[in-house]
């Protein structure tokens, strides 16, 4: 067996580039040049100390080992144990909703959101560009197209008017994604837009779980179907996981048999549709079962970090804010600079204080997915709004650990860089400070809310 490889002949390199292309460089060097010249620069390092803050923090509770600990000792650990089940009515009611199933990640969710609204090849998906790639993906994975949307003007989201702009005699969904957690400013809208025009309207509330639209309503209350991720770096978490949700009662048995290989309840090996293996497991479930009614509490933690951050950077020359809805509790609190030199420097500077940071997503429609797939030329598409704020545009550590002293010490190292502020201080944290808030938490005699 020497010289054996798991690794065979590539009949499309779209697979896995890397796999026939060693070096990192060649990778990029074949493609063309509107994507070479906006591709995201390497990742700033923090050095041998490694980051003092990170972008994204896991939170949770006492409770949320201790029901683990329970589904161990009862055996309660498969997807059909009951904490799936539990999991479902804490989302129904926090949604007031009469359809909940959780899923194995907020992916599968959408795949089988997408599946349930019966897409064909011929089918047209409106989408935003300007978010994770996750939402194509799963486009494609049920045999549609997605059409790449712009932003609005000073949003992170399409509006009416960037939807319309796309729209084909095709189109048969749509799909919000309040990126960010910044709620979509024209949801209502786009409602009504997709009722008349008698599109489905999917909302992908993976990173807005929680969050309101400017009316007061909870976003992933407007469309047909809503998904959610409970990646370890979302408000609540399973580790990994997720949920899909429906307005309509109707929908329950259809999306339960495609979360599970399309059972049919009658007949438990006869099979009538192709579906995935999209369900939960119990273990995930007990995790993030009591975390649900953490949320509001989590929210109203995310809209005081948002107000600090604001209050600290307001005045700089050259730096704005994400977005300001009337709700304001983003998942992550993004800036954006006058141009991506100035982007990459300041995300620099950062990383030699050891601060982590993302940059925003990079356009969909410049993906070179699609120079090596199917829909090679949509790079060719010009969408100006998204494609100057993935370019400007980055996040700063936005999570439940983080204090009033943590935020004004993460900004006054950004007005260190544009020279309009005092002395940077001493960080307020140590080392493993995060790991040791965590650990207060888990203490059996804990409380669960979020930190103030």
């Amino acid at each position: 067996m020497q010289g054996a490889t798991t690794v065979g002949a590539m009949w499309n390199p779209s697979l896995y580039i890397g796999s026939i292309l060693a070096d990192s460089e060649d990778r990029v060097s074949i493609l063309p040049p509107r994507i070479k010249e906006s591709m995201p620069s390497p990742e700033p390092k923090p050095g041998e100390a490694g980051w003092l803050y990170r972008v994204l923090e896991p939170y949770y509770s006492r409770e949320c080992v201790d029901n683990v600990m329970k589904a161990m000792m009862s055996g309660q650990i498969s997807s059909g144990a009951s904490w799936p089940r539990k999991l479902a009515e804490e989302i129904c009611r926090l949604y007031n909703v009469p359809v909940a199933l959780p899923t194995s990640s907020g992916a599968s969710a959408l795949h089988v959101a997408l599946l349930a609204c019966d897409l064909g090849p011929e089918d047209h998906v409106l989408i935003p560009s300007f978010t994770m790639v996750a939402v194509a993906n799963m486009v494609k994975m049920v045999g549609a197209r997605p059409l790449y949307c712009d932003s609005a003007e000073g949003s992170l989201n399409p509006g009416c008017e960037q939807l319309l702009q796309k729209a084909t005699p095709r189109t048969k969904a749509v799909i919000l994604c309040h990126t960010y957690g910044v709620a979509c400013k024209d949801i209502e809208k786009i409602a009504a837009l997709c009722k008349e025009k008698g599109w489905w309207l999917l909302e992908d509330i993976c990173e807005a779980m929680g969050t309101r639209a400017d009316n007061g309503a909870l976003v992933g209350t407007f469309g047909d179907f809503a998904v959610a991720s409970l990646y370890a770096n979302k408000p609540i978490t399973a580790g990994d996981g997720g949920w899909v949700h429906a307005r309509e009662a109707k929908h329950h048995d259809r999306l339960k048999s495609l979360i599970n290989h399309g059972f049919d309840p009658a007949y438990h090996f006869l099979h009538f549709e192709t579906a995935p293996n999209a369900k939960m497991n119990g273990l995930g479930a007990a995790f993030v079962c009591s975390q649900v009614k953490m949320l509001p509490e989590i929210m109203q933690h995310r809209a005081r970090v948002a107000a600090w951050y604001r209050e600290e950077l307001a005045g700089i020359d050259g730096l704005s804010c994400l977005e300001q809805r009337t709700h304001d509790a983003p998942w992550v609190f993004g800036v954006e600079t006058k141009d991506r030199q100035t982007r990459d420097r300041l995300r620099e500077h950062l990383a030699t204080r050891r601060i982590e940071t993302r940059n925003y997503f990079y356009c969909l429609h410049l993906e070179p997915v699609n120079f090596y797939g199917a829909d090679v030329g949509s790079y060719d598409i010009l969408l100006p709004q998204a494609e100057h704020i993935a370019q400007v545009g980055f996040y700063l550590p936005t999570h439940s650990f983080l204090e009033r002293s943590d935020i004004a010490y993460i900004t006054s190292v950004i007005r260190e860089f544009y020279a309009c502020g005092k002395e940077v201080a001493t960080p307020p944290r140590e080392n493993g400070w995060a790991d040791d808030e965590r650990a207060k938490l888990l203490r059996p005699e804990s409380a669960t809310g979020a930190e103030q």
